[in-house]
């Protein structure tokens, strides 16, 4: 079977805006994180908050409908997408392993990122997060097992129905 590219951009976007609720609820609870801010301060000073989250939402999108790509290409060459329940155990070790690449991206990140650092309106998180809190690599995994279950999920039914 073929891919089915706008079902992995679909199933990327679903997956992003469920992990998305889950930063706010969590946000909501007290956890410092808020990874749409971080991305929206590579683009635009904090001086402008409202153009921040604009720009951080759609940044944060747009990199969940390139990974629903990505797990619809995985889906299909594993034969995992043809099965739901095959699907969601495939997507929550990809969302596993997705976690653990972006923690230890985030160790590199003040190196990048303009906003941050010493002396910058965001602190370094460190890899997984760990300056952020000690709860916040066990979040990190767990947000993109959430995202990679829903995404792939979605792509399964959506290419099965």
């Amino acid at each position: 079977m073929e891919i089915s590219w706008i079902h992995g951009v679909l199933a990327g976007i679903l997956g992003t805006a469920l992990m998305t609720l889950a930063i706010v609820a969590g946000r909501l609870m007290g956890l410092a994180t808020d990874m749409v801010r971080v991305l929206g301060l590579f683009f635009v000073p904090e001086t402008r908050p409202k153009q921040v989250y604009a720009l951080g939402l759609v940044v944060h999108f747009l990199f969940g409908a390139f990974f629903g790509i990505i797990y619809a290409i995985l889906l299909t060459v594993t034969g995992a997408a043809f099965f739901v329940g095959a699907a969601a155990a495939y997507g929550a070790v990809f969302g596993a392993a997705h976690g653990a690449a972006l923690g230890l991206a985030l160790g590199a990140l003040p190196a990048v990122h303009p906003r941050m650092g010493s002396g910058q309106v965001l602190a370094p998180p460190g890899f997984f997060g760990r300056n952020i809190g000690l709860g916040m690599p066990v979040g990190l995994i767990l947000l993109h097992i959430v995202y990679g279950v829903a995404a792939s999920v979605f792509y399964s039914v959506s290419v099965l129905g």
